[in-house]
């Protein structure tokens, strides 16, 4: 009788603080999508009980087009084309966890790069401009599973960015002569380069979810 009734304590005491931890244990998966905003798409991937590795990628697109009249009632339209591509990885190290809350620290490592031309219909004028930045943050950031395939996470921090700027703008003029009797048209370009750079520390913060394979 005394060893069943310790087997049945020993029973009741796992299913209390046993099954709970098993189950807090397979809340969540070791490897997920994240979708966060500013706009990107990565993967998490927790390489140990308290280090997760997070890389990214962000994809930009975007188009348009302007009119004006000017003094001669002509209605020349600029045309814009971007094209955005960026990446960059953070390393999350975790503090503390209370249930499904856990709190961590992270630096980031990204680089973007972005693309843009512009021309008018009556290419007259054109400009390609490149533009290149480096950012170097640290964050304060907690993570909240609603489940095993689900979760939240927000972060706040500092981040210094290192900005490259290159621009190449090419105007085209037309212009007419009469030599002699005789009317001719020619055109002459001229091409102009620049480049800038730029460094900003400012705060930054991301909010996103997580998809748990």
């Amino acid at each position: 009788m005394a060893h069943m009734k310790r087997a049945s304590i020993g029973l009741f005491l796992f299913v209390v603080i046993g099954v709970p931890g098993i189950a807090r244990a397979q809340d969540e998966g070791k490897v997920g999508l994240t979708m966060g905003y500013p706009s990107s798409i990565g993967v998490i991937w927790q390489a140990a009980d308290r280090v997760a590795l997070r890389p990214e990628i962000t994809l930009s697109r975007s188009t348009g087009d302007s009119s004006t009249n000017d003094l001669l009632g002509a209605s020349p339209v600029s045309t814009n084309d971007s094209t955005g591509v960026g990446a960059g990885v953070s390393a999350l190290f975790y503090l503390h966890r209370w249930e499904g809350l856990r709190t961590y620290v992270s630096p980031r490592f990204s680089y973007a790069r972005t693309s843009t031309s512009a021309s008018t219909t009556s290419a007259t004028s054109t400009s390609e401009s490149t533009v290149s930045s480096y950012l170097t943050s640290g964050s304060f950031g907690a993570q909240y599973s609603l489940g095993r395939h689900f979760g939240l996470f927000g972060e706040i921090g500092l981040g210094y960015t290192a900005t490259s700027t290159a621009l190449t703008s090419t105007l085209t003029t037309s212009f007419t002569s009469v030599v002699n009797g005789v009317v001719t048209q020619s055109t002459r370009t001229q091409a102009v380069q620049s480049s800038s750079h730029a460094n900003t520390l400012a705060t930054r913060s991301g909010v996103g979810v997580i998809f748990f394979f």
